[in-house]
């Protein structure tokens, strides 16, 4: 064999070839065993993991090598943790193995085989990864009128709302330019949540106004009706159903007083028929 020149020597572009009696100094990094064991009814599977393996692909020599997991979900366990997938395998049993060295007592330090444990799921459905990202997108809480399914709302009565809605607010989208469907999405329900929100702070800003007792709403009308006992009563009177009709056909139902508040419609029957006791005890009083 023909030996280097000097030049390329000098460069470092090449090495010195081995004769074929002179021993080799290179060395490579030693693989590893790792054991899988699965559950019962599974037997174990011994893998040999090289420098750049990761859980990973540990994964497909399981499924590679065990037919009935290829579509199940796995996790790996090792003393009680979760390992996730890009785990360095090489890497990571080295820091096991110096941990046991600086536990060991008897000088021991040649490698120990490590066991995992391989947890197997359920079925990976169509559409769905590993990671099981379409379940966790349906485990977000329900926005806008999305949220009135769950108090007995129907798909179609939650459209026809939603409809509704946007119809009588397309102002809020005029100076709002939407570069994705998923903006325009986000804006809905924005806009859904706070008219939600406002219903709800004013439905009890009510309920804490009429349970409260200095309200005087209740005495207004008790005066009113004891004092004019037969002009309010014109003012019950239902309207005429507006001019609305839903999807269905079905006539919109007659809207109730908007002059005198419920609070105010009970002190006014309570105030007539105070008024009415207190004309009955005079006449009888009169009579006698």
């Amino acid at each position: 064999m023909q030996p280097l020149s000097e030049k390329a020597k000098g460069k470092q572009r090449a090495i010195e070839p081995l004769d074929a009696g002179q021993p080799s100094t290179i060395t490579s990094r030693p693989s590893r065993d790792l054991v899988i064991r699965f559950p019962e009814g599974t037997p174990d599977l011994r893998v040999l993991v090289t420098e750049r393996d990761t859980l990973k692909d540990v994964k497909d020599t399981i499924r590679r090598e065990r037919p009935q997991l290829t579509t199940k979900r796995l996790r790996f366990i090792h003393s009680g943790r979760l390992l996730p997938d890009t785990t360095l395998l090489n890497s990571w049993l080295g820091e096991l193995d110096e941990k046991r060295k600086h536990n060991a007592t008897d000088g021991d330090s040649s490698p120990e085989t490590t066991w995992v444990h391989c947890s197997v799921g359920r079925e990976i459905e169509e559409g769905e990864n590993e990671e099981g990202q379409e379940q966790k997108a349906q485990l977000q809480p329900a926005r806008g009128f999305d949220r009135l399914a769950s108090v007995g709302f129907s798909e179609a009565d939650i459209a026809n709302f939603r409809q509704q809605f946007h119809s009588q607010s397309a102002s809020n989208y005029l100076d709002t330019d939407f570069e994705t469907e998923e903006e325009y999405d986000e804006h809905a329900r924005a806009l859904e949540e706070e008219w939600i929100d406002s219903l709800d702070s004013a439905g009890s800003a009510s309920l804490s106004q009429n349970s409260s007792s200095n309200n005087p709403a209740f005495w207004q009308g008790v005066l009113l009706g004891f004092f004019f006992p037969i002009l309010p009563f014109f003012f019950f009177r239902n309207h005429h159903p507006p001019a609305i009709f839903w999807d269905n056909g079905a006539p919109s139902e007659p809207t109730g007083s908007v002059i005198f508040s419920k609070l105010m419609q009970m002190g006014l029957v309570v105030g007539f028929l105070v008024n009415l006791l207190f004309g009955t005890w005079r006449f009888l009083l009169d009579a006698s």
